[in-house]
């Protein structure tokens, strides 16, 4: 009964530390996939629509990250091929990138970030579950 009890409020505790984790998949404001980056330091959200990507920026206490004067890469894996994707600031915390690819459930998507919010970062995501 204790060792129950113990359990359980360690995991109430520990949830906001798993709540971005790459483990689980977080839908973010946008109905993104929601993620950590830089061990917590910024969180992004990616969208994927059509031959769009949308990537949001954060801090850790979810205020935007300013993306003008910084650059984002993407490598797309979607329907067995690998295209590769630049993107570009769109005001505020939010980049685009477009691709020769169609947005499908199960696409995983590598970002890597240089200079975003004066930092730079790489992750995974799935954008649509």
């Amino acid at each position: 009964m204790i060792r129950t009890l113990i359990v359980a409020m360690l995991l109430f505790i520990a949830g906001p530390a798993l709540a971005h984790s790459e483990s689980s998949f977080l839908t973010g404001p946008n109905g993104g996939h929601m993620i950590d980056a830089g061990g917590g330091a910024q969180h992004w959200e990616l969208v994927a629509a059509g031959n769009e990507l949308t990537l949001y920026v954060t801090d850790s206490a979810e205020k935007p990250v300013e993306t003008a004067g910084g650059k984002a890469d993407a490598t797309v894996l979607v329907g067995g091929k690998t295209h590769k994707v630049t993107f570009t600031p769109a005001g505020d915390n939010t980049m685009k990138a477009t691709g020769d690819f169609e947005a499908k459930e199960g696409m995983k998507v590598i970002v890597k970030t240089d200079g975003v919010g004066g930092e730079s970062f790489q992750a995974r995501l799935t954008p649509l579950k």
